[in-house]
Protein backbone atom coordinates (compact mmCIF):
# COMPACT_ATOMS: atom_id res chain seq x y z
CA UNK A 1 0.00 0.00 0.00
CA UNK A 2 1.02 3.59 -0.76
CA UNK A 3 2.04 5.56 1.79
CA UNK A 4 -0.18 8.73 1.49
CA UNK A 5 1.37 12.39 2.64
CA UNK A 6 -1.88 13.88 1.71
CA UNK A 7 -3.67 11.78 3.45
CA UNK A 8 -1.19 11.60 6.99
CA UNK A 9 -1.77 15.91 6.34
CA UNK A 10 -5.08 15.54 6.78
CA UNK A 11 -5.37 13.07 9.32
CA UNK A 12 -2.41 15.55 11.50
CA UNK A 13 -4.64 18.97 11.02
CA UNK A 14 -8.25 16.83 12.21
CA UNK A 15 -6.61 15.69 15.21
CA UNK A 16 -4.24 18.64 16.16
CA UNK A 17 -7.31 20.96 15.45
CA UNK A 18 -9.85 18.54 17.95
CA UNK A 19 -6.77 18.67 20.68
CA UNK A 20 -6.24 22.73 20.21
CA UNK A 21 -9.96 22.75 20.54
CA UNK A 22 -10.05 20.77 23.64
CA UNK A 23 -7.39 22.15 25.65
CA UNK A 24 -8.34 25.69 24.14
CA UNK A 25 -11.90 25.59 26.03
CA UNK A 26 -9.85 23.80 29.34
CA UNK A 27 -7.60 27.39 28.89
CA UNK A 28 -10.76 29.33 29.07
CA UNK A 29 -12.04 27.69 32.30
CA UNK A 30 -8.82 27.39 34.22
CA UNK A 31 -7.63 29.44 37.16
CA UNK A 32 -5.33 32.46 36.79
CA UNK A 33 -1.68 31.16 36.97
CA UNK A 34 -0.93 31.71 40.90
CA UNK A 35 -4.01 30.61 41.93
CA UNK A 36 -4.29 27.23 39.80
CA UNK A 37 -0.48 26.96 41.27
CA UNK A 38 -1.44 27.59 44.51
CA UNK A 39 -4.02 25.33 45.10
CA UNK A 40 -2.36 22.97 42.54
CA UNK A 41 -5.18 22.64 40.56
CA UNK A 42 -5.89 19.61 38.09
CA UNK A 43 -9.17 18.69 35.55
CA UNK A 44 -9.07 15.40 33.97
CA UNK A 45 -5.67 14.73 35.43
CA UNK A 46 -4.06 17.39 33.77
CA UNK A 47 -2.76 20.76 35.55
CA UNK A 48 -3.21 24.68 34.04
CA UNK A 49 0.86 24.10 32.87
CA UNK A 50 0.22 20.91 31.17
CA UNK A 51 -2.69 21.90 29.30
CA UNK A 52 -1.21 25.35 28.46
CA UNK A 53 2.09 22.64 26.94
CA UNK A 54 -0.22 20.73 25.15
CA UNK A 55 -1.77 23.63 23.34
CA UNK A 56 1.56 25.33 22.29
CA UNK A 57 2.53 21.80 20.77
CA UNK A 58 -0.37 20.77 19.64
CA UNK A 59 -0.61 24.58 17.64
CA UNK A 60 3.37 23.29 16.11
CA UNK A 61 1.85 20.63 14.83
CA UNK A 62 -1.34 22.06 13.53
CA UNK A 63 0.75 25.26 11.82
CA UNK A 64 3.25 22.61 10.38
CA UNK A 65 0.74 20.60 8.66
CA UNK A 66 -1.06 23.86 7.74
CA UNK A 67 1.46 25.08 5.50
CA UNK A 68 1.98 21.14 3.82
CA UNK A 69 -1.95 21.42 3.07
CA UNK A 70 -1.64 24.93 1.49
CA UNK A 71 1.03 23.23 -0.51
CA UNK A 72 -0.25 20.57 -2.00
CA UNK A 73 -3.86 22.27 -2.59
CA UNK A 74 -1.88 25.71 -3.78
CA UNK A 75 -3.84 25.43 -7.28
CA UNK A 76 -7.11 25.03 -5.78
CA UNK A 77 -6.86 27.91 -3.23
CA UNK A 78 -5.57 29.67 -6.40
CA UNK A 79 -8.66 29.12 -8.85
CA UNK A 80 -11.26 30.06 -5.82
CA UNK A 81 -9.35 33.65 -6.05
CA UNK A 82 -9.67 33.78 -9.89
CA UNK A 83 -12.73 35.20 -11.71
CA UNK A 84 -14.68 34.55 -14.49
CA UNK A 85 -11.56 35.73 -16.69
CA UNK A 86 -9.86 33.40 -15.15
CA UNK A 87 -7.65 36.30 -13.54
CA UNK A 88 -6.37 36.08 -9.67
CA UNK A 89 -9.03 38.71 -8.23
CA UNK A 90 -9.12 39.91 -4.42
CA UNK A 91 -12.25 41.05 -4.73
CA UNK A 92 -14.17 37.70 -4.82
CA UNK A 93 -16.96 37.90 -2.35
CA UNK A 94 -16.04 34.96 -0.38
CA UNK A 95 -12.51 36.29 0.08
CA UNK A 96 -13.34 39.76 1.26
CA UNK A 97 -16.10 37.52 3.20
CA UNK A 98 -13.28 35.88 5.43
CA UNK A 99 -11.23 38.73 5.19
CA UNK A 100 -14.06 40.86 7.30
CA UNK A 101 -14.95 38.21 9.80
CA UNK A 102 -11.18 37.36 11.20
CA UNK A 103 -10.32 41.27 10.95
CA UNK A 104 -13.98 41.40 12.97
CA UNK A 105 -12.68 38.73 15.39
CA UNK A 106 -9.45 41.02 15.87
CA UNK A 107 -10.73 43.93 16.11
CA UNK A 108 -13.95 43.62 18.25
CA UNK A 109 -11.39 41.09 20.95
CA UNK A 110 -8.99 44.69 20.68
CA UNK A 111 -11.44 47.42 21.60
CA UNK A 112 -13.82 45.61 23.26
CA UNK A 113 -16.82 45.44 21.37
CA UNK A 114 -19.54 43.22 22.51
CA UNK A 115 -20.30 40.16 22.09
CA UNK A 116 -16.45 39.78 22.32
CA UNK A 117 -16.51 41.92 25.36
CA UNK A 118 -19.33 39.61 27.24
CA UNK A 119 -17.22 36.45 26.01
CA UNK A 120 -14.11 37.95 27.84
CA UNK A 121 -16.12 39.22 30.99
CA UNK A 122 -17.65 35.58 31.23
CA UNK A 123 -14.02 34.38 31.11
CA UNK A 124 -12.79 36.67 34.04
CA UNK A 125 -15.73 36.14 36.35
CA UNK A 126 -14.60 32.37 35.67
CA UNK A 127 -11.22 32.90 37.17
CA UNK A 128 -12.67 35.34 39.54
CA UNK A 129 -14.69 32.70 41.09
CA UNK A 130 -11.48 30.24 41.20
CA UNK A 131 -9.81 33.07 42.91
CA UNK A 132 -12.75 33.03 46.07
CA UNK A 133 -13.21 29.29 45.82
CA UNK A 134 -9.47 28.43 46.45
CA UNK A 135 -7.84 31.92 47.26
CA UNK A 136 -5.14 33.60 46.19
CA UNK A 137 -1.41 33.00 47.45
CA UNK A 138 -0.29 36.20 49.97
CA UNK A 139 2.64 37.21 47.21
CA UNK A 140 3.23 36.28 43.55
CA UNK A 141 4.87 32.51 42.78
CA UNK A 142 4.86 32.12 46.76
CA UNK A 143 4.87 28.21 46.04
CA UNK A 144 8.11 28.61 44.37
CA UNK A 145 9.58 30.47 47.62
CA UNK A 146 11.92 28.26 50.09
CA UNK A 147 9.86 26.92 53.38
CA UNK A 148 12.17 29.54 55.71
CA UNK A 149 12.06 32.48 53.76
CA UNK A 150 8.19 31.61 53.31
CA UNK A 151 7.74 32.33 56.54
CA UNK A 152 9.95 35.31 57.06
CA UNK A 153 8.00 37.05 54.95
CA UNK A 154 4.87 36.58 55.57
CA UNK A 155 5.60 36.97 59.56
CA UNK A 156 4.74 33.30 60.14
CA UNK A 157 7.34 31.94 63.09
CA UNK A 158 9.37 29.06 61.71
CA UNK A 159 10.19 27.30 64.91
CA UNK A 160 6.48 26.82 65.52
CA UNK A 161 5.79 26.30 61.58
CA UNK A 162 7.95 23.38 61.46
CA UNK A 163 6.37 22.39 64.83
CA UNK A 164 2.77 22.27 62.98
CA UNK A 165 4.32 20.42 59.81
CA UNK A 166 5.93 17.72 62.30
CA UNK A 167 2.31 17.50 64.22
CA UNK A 168 0.28 16.89 60.98
CA UNK A 169 3.24 14.57 59.86
CA UNK A 170 4.42 16.75 56.84
CA UNK A 171 7.38 15.52 55.41
CA UNK A 172 9.90 18.72 54.61
CA UNK A 173 13.31 20.39 54.68
CA UNK A 174 14.16 24.09 55.30
CA UNK A 175 15.37 24.49 52.27
CA UNK A 176 12.87 22.65 50.01
CA UNK A 177 9.71 25.37 48.25
CA UNK A 178 6.02 25.02 49.53
CA UNK A 179 5.32 23.63 46.21
CA UNK A 180 8.18 20.58 46.62
CA UNK A 181 6.33 19.71 50.13
CA UNK A 182 3.32 19.87 48.87
CA UNK A 183 4.28 17.35 46.23
CA UNK A 184 6.01 15.06 48.79
CA UNK A 185 2.90 15.19 50.74
CA UNK A 186 0.29 14.79 48.24
CA UNK A 187 -1.18 18.30 48.80
CA UNK A 188 -0.87 21.55 47.37
CA UNK A 189 1.15 25.04 48.41
CA UNK A 190 -1.97 26.67 50.03
CA UNK A 191 -2.93 23.11 52.41
CA UNK A 192 1.07 23.80 53.75
CA UNK A 193 0.13 27.25 54.20
CA UNK A 194 -3.15 26.98 56.09
CA UNK A 195 -0.93 24.41 58.33
CA UNK A 196 1.43 26.77 59.24
CA UNK A 197 -0.41 29.86 59.01
CA UNK A 198 -1.79 29.22 62.65
CA UNK A 199 1.96 30.30 63.85
CA UNK A 200 1.34 33.51 62.28
CA UNK A 201 3.30 36.32 64.46
CA UNK A 202 1.40 39.26 66.04
CA UNK A 203 2.31 42.21 64.02
CA UNK A 204 0.95 45.48 62.92
CA UNK A 205 0.68 44.17 59.40
CA UNK A 206 -1.46 40.57 60.65
CA UNK A 207 -3.21 39.86 57.99
CA UNK A 208 -6.35 37.49 57.64
CA UNK A 209 -5.94 35.15 54.45
CA UNK A 210 -9.30 34.13 54.26
CA UNK A 211 -10.75 38.12 53.85
CA UNK A 212 -8.02 38.79 51.23
CA UNK A 213 -9.68 40.25 47.54
CA UNK A 214 -9.08 38.23 44.69
CA UNK A 215 -6.37 40.10 42.59
CA UNK A 216 -5.05 42.30 45.07
CA UNK A 217 -2.22 44.18 43.92
CA UNK A 218 -4.63 45.39 40.56
CA UNK A 219 -7.11 46.89 43.30
CA UNK A 220 -7.44 50.72 43.72
CA UNK A 221 -8.30 51.77 46.86
CA UNK A 222 -11.84 52.96 46.06
CA UNK A 223 -12.55 49.27 45.39
CA UNK A 224 -10.92 48.16 48.12
CA UNK A 225 -13.33 50.70 50.02
CA UNK A 226 -16.76 49.56 47.84
CA UNK A 227 -15.82 46.08 49.08
CA UNK A 228 -16.11 47.24 52.47
CA UNK A 229 -12.78 46.27 53.35
CA UNK A 230 -11.29 50.07 54.25
CA UNK A 231 -12.41 53.23 55.81
CA UNK A 232 -11.37 55.41 52.31
CA UNK A 233 -10.89 58.59 53.83
CA UNK A 234 -9.20 57.47 57.00
CA UNK A 235 -6.63 55.38 54.59
CA UNK A 236 -5.81 57.92 52.34
CA UNK A 237 -5.01 60.20 55.59
CA UNK A 238 -3.02 57.19 57.02
CA UNK A 239 -0.92 56.64 54.11
CA UNK A 240 -0.31 60.59 53.19
CA UNK A 241 0.95 60.49 56.96
CA UNK A 242 3.13 57.56 56.02
CA UNK A 243 4.75 60.02 53.13
CA UNK A 244 2.80 58.89 50.62
CA UNK A 245 2.47 62.00 48.14
CA UNK A 246 -0.56 62.63 45.86
CA UNK A 247 -1.95 59.95 47.12
CA UNK A 248 -6.03 59.09 45.56
CA UNK A 249 -8.70 57.00 45.39
CA UNK A 250 -7.47 55.50 42.18
CA UNK A 251 -4.22 54.35 43.15
CA UNK A 252 -3.61 50.50 42.93
CA UNK A 253 -2.56 48.98 46.09
CA UNK A 254 0.71 47.36 44.24
CA UNK A 255 1.87 50.35 43.14
CA UNK A 256 1.50 52.08 47.09
CA UNK A 257 2.92 49.04 47.63
CA UNK A 258 5.92 49.21 45.23
CA UNK A 259 6.41 52.82 47.06
CA UNK A 260 6.32 52.01 50.38
CA UNK A 261 9.00 49.22 49.67
CA UNK A 262 6.61 46.34 51.08
CA UNK A 263 4.33 43.94 49.08
CA UNK A 264 0.63 44.45 48.46
CA UNK A 265 -0.28 41.60 51.09
CA UNK A 266 1.69 44.09 53.90
CA UNK A 267 0.02 47.28 52.96
CA UNK A 268 -3.28 45.43 52.93
CA UNK A 269 -2.16 44.20 56.52
CA UNK A 270 -1.84 47.97 57.61
CA UNK A 271 -4.62 49.18 55.86
CA UNK A 272 -7.13 46.92 57.00
CA UNK A 273 -6.03 47.08 60.52
CA UNK A 274 -9.63 47.49 62.57
CA UNK A 275 -10.95 49.40 59.30
CA UNK A 276 -7.91 51.93 59.95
Amino acid sequence: MKYSIKKLTSFSLGFSFLIMSYTGVMLYFVPKGKVAYWADWHLFGLSKSQYGDVHTTSMLTFLFFGIVHIFYNWKAIISYLKDKNRKISFSRVEFLSALALNILFVVGTLYMIQPFKAYLDVEDSIKDYWAKEYGEPPYGHAEETKLKMFCKRVGIDYTNATTLLNQHKIVYKANDSLLKIAHQNNTSPKSIFEIISKAQKNSTSHVDYSSIPSSLGRRTLEELSSMGKIDLEKTLLLLQAKGIKDISKDDRVKNIADEMEMMPIDLYGIITKKKN
